[in-house]
């Protein structure tokens, strides 16, 4: 017997009751195939669509936004983003809080200034 568990598994619990067994379905296969196999949310709403035979997608999709968090796919976007853009981007960011830095001090100089 398999007693494999699967990570989607958890993300189904978030969703509320669905009527429609096909629609339940769809819904599953999405998650799993995003969560599990790590595919994106257009190919597995596509892939669930077709293999239960439900449409329109956009129910599908808006049932896989409320099981998964809100900054799920931000996440996993900043993630599998390349080394050199993360270096970056970490750079650009410390550029800019030096900045914000430097205009938050001269903003209070000229307020201490004034007094």
């Amino acid at each position: 017997m398999n007693n494999k568990t699967y990570k989607y598994e958890k993300y189904m619990k978030n969703l509320p009751y669905i009527k429609d067994v096909q629609l339940y379905k769809a819904v599953g296969m999405t998650l799993y195939l995003i969560i599990d196999k790590n595919r994106t949310l257009k190919f597995a709403l596509s892939s669930a669509s077709t293999k239960h035979h439900f449409k329109p997608k956009k129910r599908i999709e808006d049932l896989v936004r409320i099981a998964l968090p809100d900054n799920f796919f931000e996440k996993r976007q900043r993630a599998n983003a390349p080394k050199e853009k993360r270096e970056e981007a970490a750079q650009t960011h410390r550029v800019y809080s030096e900045f914000e830095s430097l205009a938050n001090r001269h903003l209070s100089d000229i307020m201490n200034r004034e007094s």
